[in-house]
């Protein structure tokens, strides 16, 4: 891989430590481009890759994505910052693994109009104004109805995100599902709905509908849309993937312990 680019998380040290990569890695003969990269080092943390993601998402095919941390959080991230030389000689001399990833699509309808996203992490319809009803539905066929303040859809690699923090169940490296979580949902007698994570095969489709959806966000990694006038969205995996390289091996448990 010789064309490289390079996203950093905004602070100054990212900043720095950007135009140190940038030189050292023009010296090695690798050729700076951010266009047509096939290469996006990411300097920062999880959320910064998360918007190198999205950056490059028309080129998704072509590029392989990998992280440098200097932000609080690099679940997402193969090296630290002191290990700058380190990684320069892996790059150049070790074997280049590619790891692929699931991406998930979201496609709203407004008066029968689709329009689609993408998330690596996750989805989730949100409602903080009022309780927003949800109908549900799995592969077309009727789940429940759900009251809350929303659902969150996530596949593996989003279920250690938000879908954690909302007392969603961690998938293991390697199962590529998809998972339901609620998020604050109502539960009596007059409104009840499954009221605990759902694990899905990785082909399912979810259909989220109701007569509106007004005041509600839908929320596709750290991006939103208003989902007034909208009353349908279907979630599923694409066929696209996101590539992660590896360049030494590292430890799904050691990266879960640095999380808790």
């Amino acid at each position: 891989m010789k064309r490289f680019t390079l996203v950093n998380r905004g602070d100054q040290f990212s900043r720095e430590s950007c135009q140190s990569i940038k030189h050292k890695l023009i010296e090695l003969g690798m050729i700076y481009d951010e266009i047509n990269p096939e290469l996006v080092i990411t300097v920062g943390g999880d959320g910064t890759l998360l918007h190198a993601f999205h950056h490059y998402l028309d080129r998704i095919d072509e590029v392989a994505f990998i992280g440098i941390h200097t932000g609080t959080l690099g679940f997402s991230t193969d090296y630290i910052v002191d290990e700058l030389e380190c990684f320069y000689h892996d790059l150049i001399h070790n074997e280049h693994i590619f790891e692929e990833k699931s991406i998930i699509e979201a496609t709203c309808y407004k008066n029968d109009e689709p329009m689609t996203l993408y998330a690596l992490n996750e989805v989730r319809v949100e409602n903080i104004v009022k309780t927003q009803p949800i109908d549900v539905y799995l592969n077309n066929e009727y789940f429940e109805m759900f009251r809350g303040n929303g659902l969150c859809i996530s596949g593996q690699y989003g279920s250690t995100a938000y879908n954690r923090s909302i007392g969603g169940a961690v998938i293991y490296h390697g199962l590529e599902l998809l998972q339901m979580t609620e998020i604050s949902g109502i539960h009596h007698r007059h409104a009840r709905s499954l009221g605990s994570p759902l694990i899905l095969a990785p082909d399912t489709e979810i259909k989220l509908e109701y007569e509106n959806f007004d005041h509600a966000l839908l929320c596709y990694d750290h991006l939103h849309i208003h989902l007034d006038d909208i009353n349908k969205i279907i979630i599923r995996h694409t066929d696209k993937k996101a590539k992660f390289l590896h360049l030494r091996e590292y430890s799904y448990i050691d990266k879960l312990n640095a999380l808790f």
